[in-house]
């Protein structure tokens, strides 16, 4: 059997579901998520292999109205995705209303020409009875949509039906993808910074960046030692990130380890610092230094 190839972006607005889906396709932790917006900050790309298919997976950050650089950062890796895509799967939330948002990702869609696209309407578990036909009409009416699936994100077996709808709509020529792993210092970083997503609340997990300081793995040992910078904006922030005695980043390293401990087959041992760099959002020379610009 000949396998299909292709590339596939998966694209929508923040908290949709996208990152679910893509953990739940990779059967592993790939993308944090959270209940909060604007968890995935960078694009991410993944392949996924079987039998049939070498499918490379784009989750994209979700499209937002910019409000400094790395906002403008997080919307043109949005685009960036499109001019790569066999397939875009836009994933639409049946609990959330269709709004400005949404109108904006399909415009963007439209406006790089991707070649086919699937409409992923998530949390069919739990939407409103008839939402999902009232959506479905919606979005049909903005742009035109090659196939409709109705899933949960986090169920195994909406995956089959995604691969599978992902499968014949792929076309038999398109070229070979190649397989992609996630660098290590982008994996850990999500890692911390996933803690500190699910830790606090309002503005404190959007004014914080991880920076890998230094890392190193001892093979005679089996330990890997990282020193990882959590960076604020405001010298405030600091006292709530370190928590009273320090009891809060002690549980952020405790956490952060024990999800490492998932997927290093060694010793973690990790330093975490907390640093301010003002107004590191708009610093274009710090976001360049960590990831945030090619």
């Amino acid at each position: 059997m000949k396998i299909k190839t292709g590339t596939v972006v998966i694209t929508g607005k923040p908290n949709v579901g996208k990152s679910t889906l893509i953990n739940t396709i990779a059967n592993k932790l790939i993308a944090i998520t959270s209940p909060k917006p604007q968890t995935t900050r960078n694009k991410i790309k993944f392949t996924y292999n079987d039998d049939k298919n070498k499918i490379a997976f784009i989750d994209t950050p979700g499209y937002h109205i910019p409000n400094n650089k790395l906002d403008m950062f997080l919307n043109s890796e949005i685009k960036n995705a499109y001019k790569l895509a066999d397939i875009a799967l836009l994933v639409i939330d049946l609990t959330r209303e269709i709004d400005q948002e949404d109108i904006e990702v399909i415009n963007i869609i439209k406006s790089y020409n991707v070649k086919k696209v699937i409409l992923v309407l998530n949390k069919i578990d739990v939407a409103k009875q008839g939402i999902d036909q009232k959506y479905e009409a919606k979005v049909k009416e903005l742009i035109e949509i090659s196939q409709v699936i109705k899933i949960c994100a986090n169920k195994i077996e909406s995956v089959k039906e995604v691969i599978d709808t992902i499968h014949n709509h792929l076309d038999d020529n398109n070229d070979l993808v190649e397989d992609v792993e996630i660098a290590d210092n982008f994996f850990i970083s999500e890692i911390i910074r996933e803690q500190i997503i699910f830790n606090f609340k309002q503005e404190v997990p959007y004014a914080t960046c991880i920076a890998i300081r230094k890392k190193n793995y001892d093979p005679n040992t089996n330990v890997f030692e990282i020193y990882a910078d959590i960076v604020v904006e405001k010298e405030s922030q600091k006292p709530i990130i370190i928590g009273a005695k320090g009891q809060m980043i002690k549980k952020i390293g405790t956490k952060s380890r024990e999800k490492l401990l998932e997927f290093y087959d060694c010793k973690i041992v990790l330093h975490l610092f907390v640093v301010t760099k003002k107004d590191w959002r708009n610093d274009t020379t710090f976001l360049k230094e960590n990831g945030y610009y090619r």
